[in-house]
């Protein structure tokens, strides 16, 4: 595998939830039973053993357990998930973010949690208002989440992003202040501020389809954005990113890694990864998930438990085990560098650019640069290529630029 020698990150999907929300379509179960968590840990760490020995020479700077709802499994589960964690070879300061769900808040074990390695929580709250999370299907109340963040600091989890949602069904810009006012108040260290997007096939979409629902108009949902900008920034944020806020040096670095195009290697059901060439991800399918990796999660591994037919470095592996494998093109690369960079509000840097791909952005690029600068899209500087302010309200027109 290509690996680049300034180390990589990890991703580990855990697909249960205590209950879907309305707007969801990512690849997650709920009311799952013991059982089948149990079956699915073992395949998980079957087949981190496996993966492991491949990247033993490459530093893991960062390590995000997401989902579904990772505290969603039983904390004996989750606590063998972070023991195999610790056999990477993880950088002195590595990053190692949890997601929760302020619903599965168990404040006996989050000091476990942070003992086995976890200094960083992503808490999922998207509004304030009680009444918006029930129509949102949220399992939690406001009331819980101000105790989630409280039992973090208490467990010494000092590094906590929160995210919310915006353009909610009947939200007001009066209700939109008091999520961010409220949230400011509990002081986390990181900030995500999404605007709902509904998918196909949710329950939120049936309702908006049948009428049923009313979302804020576009303007609305953009002063929403702005009013966010601006009210962040103004309690000490830094818009760091299209959607992310941050105290100084407390963005996430996980995140940035996959905007600047760092290597890193998804482990679990439905799971992405990129080595710096081409990316792919696990199979979707449970069953063959757990038929390739499902042995017991106490054995040592060996090549010869896999079918021989595929390599990674040293290791074999199934080749079911990827699926959408795509080899980037080097203009594949470019444009990712480009619609992923600008993602940043301190944007694409020209010398980098000129450094991985041995091209000028400014001529490689130039119509683009100067179609997308005529709009009021961009701004260009000797150094970077950065976003307008009409231009994070516009992003897809620039991603697609480069596409």
């Amino acid at each position: 595998m290509s690996i680049n020698d300034t180390g990589m990150g990890a991703y580990i999907h855990i697909p249960f939830c205590v209950s879907k929300c309305a707007y969801c379509d990512f690849l997650s179960f709920e009311r799952a039973d013991t059982g089948l968590k149990e079956k699915y840990v073992q395949a998980l760490i079957a087949e981190m053993r496996c993966f492991v020995a491949d990247f033993r020479a490459n530093l893991f700077d960062t390590v995000y357990i997401g989902g579904g709802t990772p505290t969603a499994l039983p904390p004996s589960l989750l606590c063998e998930i972070l023991r195999e964690i610790k056999q990477f070879n993880l950088s002195p300061g590595v990053e190692i973010t949890l997601e929760m769900n302020p619903s599965t808040n168990q404040h006996a074990v989050l000091a476990d949690y942070a003992s086995h390695g976890i200094n960083r929580l992503s808490i999922g709250l998207q509004a304030w208002q009680d009444e918006f999370l029930r129509g949102l299907r949220r399992s939690h109340t406001a009331t819980e989440f101000t105790e989630t963040m409280n039992a973090a600091l208490a467990a010494g989890i000092g590094n906590i992003n929160v995210d919310l949602m915006f353009g909610l069904p009947w939200q007001s810009m009066w209700h939109w202040r008091e999520s961010i006012t409220q949230v400011i108040a509990h002081a986390p260290t990181h900030i995500s501020a999404y605007s709902l997007t509904p998918a196909e096939n949710t329950p939120l979409w049936d309702a908006l389809e049948a009428g049923a629902l009313n979302l804020p108009c576009e303007s609305v949902d953009r002063a929403m954005y702005h009013e966010a900008i601006r009210m962040f920034t103004a309690a000490g944020y830094q818009h760091y990113e299209l959607s992310n806020f941050a105290k100084p040096g407390r963005e996430s670095r996980h995140n940035i890694d996959c905007w600047l195009r760092k290597p890193y290697v998804g482990f679990g059901l439905g799971a992405h990864s990129f080595d710096g060439k081409k990316r792919w991800r696990n199979t979707m399918d449970m069953g063959q998930y757990l038929r390739t990796w499902g042995l017991p999660a106490k054995e040592t591994l060996q090549n010869s438990d896999f079918d021989t037919n595929g390599k990674t470095g040293n290791v074999t592996f199934p080749l079911c085990a990827r699926e959408d494998v795509e080899v980037l093109s080097k203009r594949d690369a470019m444009a990712e560098a480009m619609f992923l960079g600008l993602r940043m509000t301190k944007g694409v840097c020209m010398e980098t650019f000129f450094h991985n791909f041995g091209e000028h952005i400014a001529e490689y690029y130039g119509h683009e640069l100067k179609m997308l600068t005529a709009k009021g899209l961009i701004t260009c500087t000797p150094d970077r290529v950065m976003l307008t302010s009409l231009g994070l309200d516009l992003a897809n027109q620039v991603f697609e630029a480069f596409v």
